[in-house]
């Protein structure tokens, strides 16, 4: 098991070529004369420092020389062509892979190529590792993106992830993969870095709010799907807490009696309880012919009753323990995500008993909202954490310089 130095959680120093980076990305599109603005750095420091980017392919200027102006009319951006990451939804039902250049931009996606069946049941964490690299390999294949040009990997499981390792924990999807570092595996297929990271911290980071300073973002996302998980981001960084288990509400004791095992150990955990699969499983014991959670949502839909009901009775029972949350780290959102996001039953509890359990002060503040876009916010995550990675201050510092070195070194 190897663990893995990941430079986004390095700090860099304030003004480094690192930094002129992170500020660039950021704000989109910038000018130099703004960067010495942010920075306090002198003009010709930071046309150093952009010099260096645009050598180094990250960034690039547009823009006409306004006469009389010379550099200082040209914006700056990033250079998205330099090379690209690769995203990893490990989904239940699907699995989905998508390539997103260094600007953010999507390249390539399984979904629109149609090739997003699940991986067998049953299959080893070595031949599932095997067979992905194989579907991502056939997805560049016949496209005009090299291979050579992937910069990282990140993979999103429905598992507690032990961080900074990458080590499965406890699955309930599949229990061989429990302790599988599936970094180690597609090491055998690359020398990109490779973050693994369970699926609900993927939609928190896809969640952080556009509206304000990404740095300012404050939120918990939960998904509600087949099980519960949520994500927390503090200051516009995922908190993970310090093995990575930070989020794990749903394995919080509650009021009730479990419906489906749970590898948590926790007796009448909220997900043995109030989960998509908990609920299906009252309603089949009680004759009811549910098999899916997009069959309970038709029914809900129906108006059937028993249904509604429990769902309502689920939404109560996360919406308690979401409140007490609340109450702890004082959010400035909440959002609901996955298949279950979509059920007004089950929100409309989820945020009544939310607003009655949180204090004054805390309600006054708080946004409960519906994800963005519940379908690509996991594979949207895992673009975000890579991109986040393969472009963090302290990694571009260390590219630059050994690229610098290089040069000097050659004759």
């Amino acid at each position: 098991m190897t663990a893995r130095r990941l430079y986004k959680d390095v700090d860099s120093a304030p003004g480094s070529v690192g930094d002129v980076l992170r500020l660039i990305r950021s704000t989109g599109v910038v000018s130099r004369s703004a960067l010495a603005r942010m920075t306090g750095l002198a003009p010709s420091t930071v046309s150093l420092r952009v010099d260096t980017l645009v050598s180094a392919g990250l960034v690039r200027e547009i823009g006409s020389v306004s006469p009389g102006r010379a550099r200082r009319g040209r914006r700056l951006m990033l250079d998205g062509a330099s090379g690209f990451v690769l995203a990893i939804e490990l989904g239940a039902n699907h699995v989905r892979l998508a390539l997103t250049d260094l600007a953010g931009r999507r390249l390539l996606d399984s979904d629109t190529s149609g090739d997003s069946a699940p991986l067998s049941r049953t299959i080893s964490p070595r031949a599932a590792v095997d067979e992905l690299w194989q579907r991502f390999e056939e997805l560049v294949r016949g496209s005009d993106h090299d291979p050579s040009g992937l910069r990282a990997v990140a993979i999103g499981v429905p598992a507690p992830v032990s961080y900074p390792e990458g080590r499965i924990v406890t699955p309930t999807f599949n229990p061989s993969w429990d302790g599988v570092v599936l970094g180690d595996l597609f090491a055998e297929h690359t020398e990109v870095p490779i973050l693994v990271e369970n699926d609900a911290n993927l939609i928190a980071l896809a969640e952080r709010s556009d509206e304000l300073d990404p740095e300012q973002s404050q939120l918990i996302a939960v998904k509600l799907g087949t099980r519960i998980g949520s994500g927390i981001i503090t200051g516009g960084r995922l908190h993970r807490g310090i093995s990575g288990a930070a989020g794990e509400l749903a394995h919080t004791e509650v009021n009730g009696v479990s419906a489906i095992g749970c590898t948590c150990g926790i007796p009448n955990c909220l997900e043995s309880i109030a989960s998509g699969g908990a609920i299906i499983a009252r309603l089949r014991d009680a004759g009811h012919d549910v098999s899916s959670t997009e069959r309970l949502l038709t029914l809900a839909a129906q108006g059937d009753p028993a249904v509604v009901e429990e769902l309502r009775e689920a939404g109560i029972r996360i919406g308690r323990v979401l409140g007490i949350i609340a109450n702890f780290l004082n959010p400035k959102e909440v959002v609901l995500a996955g298949s279950l996001s979509a059920s007004p039953p089950l929100v409309a509890a989820i945020r009544g008993e939310l607003y009655r359990v949180c204090l004054p002060l805390v309600a006054d503040d708080l946004e409960v909202r519906a994800s963005r876009a519940p379908r690509d916010a996991p594979i949207r995550g895992a673009s975000v954490l890579a991109l986040d990675e393969i472009l963090a201050p302290a990694r571009v510092n260390v590219l630059t310089r050994d690229r610098a070195l290089d040069q000097a070194d050659t004759p």
